[in-house]
């Protein structure tokens, strides 16, 4: 019998990123639709979506471990569990839980040396855009909207990041306290009266629309839409993996160029 899992579904977009950095994609033998990366990841069957899909197909390649994440897979992880299956359930929220998931991911597959080296690249790498920021000569307010209708500001660990890059999230505290999309609803007057010096909008997997934002009734006051900073933040941004160290330096550059 073998000590670590060898056949991984990865229900969890984001997963897939972290084992190949763990030397552990060779074992992934399922993954979700919406996984984007790392490249050779997309080779394994596609055997569920995010929110919704078939106990029977997931189990199909016969896995000794499914891997979720976050409260809208309960269901699933239900299913799967009243079928015997052995899950992993993640649940992030801050950054901080990154580095805490990569390190239990290692553990879970006999990889912890490997993860220890990859938390300390990630931290070194975020650590070296916080002190960069520390230069700023202002820190402008950003708006980060994650979905439109309602308005919903963005998770923990979005937050954080835009703390990181030198930002002022107008939302910090009901972003803190969210773990669900329903506790960071934002009302049509909120997000106008903060007064966004910025914008990042990543509408989890729709394209973002900059007419419907500037149509918004008295979207015109806000300064973000007067000088036209209003940016679309690629998809990884609303998964917690590896990948947010790069959105991270992405926020950084544009903070840096509205302040300079």
């Amino acid at each position: 019998m073998h000590r670590y899992p060898e056949r991984i579904v990865c229900l969890a977009s984001e997963i897939p990123g972290i084992l190949a950095e763990l030397g552990a994609l060779d074992r992934v033998v399922g993954i979700s639709a919406y996984t984007t990366y790392p490249e050779e990841a997309l080779n394994i069957p596609t055997v569920s979506g995010f929110q919704h899909g078939s106990v029977d197909r997931i189990m199909g390649p016969q896995p000794d471990l499914v891997i979720l994440t976050s409260t809208v897979q309960l269901k699933l992880a239900a299913g799967l569990a009243e079928r015997g299956a052995s899950i992993l359930h993640l649940n992030p929220h801050r950054l901080e839980d990154l580095f805490g998931n990569v390190r239990l991911l290692g553990a879970t597959v006999g990889e912890a040396h490997r993860a220890e080296s990859l938390v300390r690249r990630l931290q070194g790498e975020v650590d070296a855009v916080r002190q960069a920021s520390q230069s700023l000569k202002r820190r402008p307010r950003v708006y980060f909207e994650e979905w439109m209708d309602p308005l919903i500001a963005g998770v923990g660990w979005v937050s954080d990041l835009i703390d990181a890059a030198g930002g002022i999230d107008i939302f910090r505290e009901r972003a803190l306290r969210g773990r669900l999309a329903r506790d960071r609803v934002v009302a049509p007057e909120e997000w106008i009266a903060a007064q966004p010096d910025i914008i990042f909008a990543s509408w989890c997997g729709k394209p973002f629309e900059l007419d419907q934002m500037q149509a918004r009734s008295q979207a015109d006051q806000v300064p973000a839409l007067q000088t036209g900073r209003i940016f679309e933040v690629d998809g990884t941004v609303l998964e917690c993996g590896i990948r947010l160290v790069d959105r991270l330096q992405d926020m950084a550059r544009i903070i840096r160029e509205a302040v300079s």
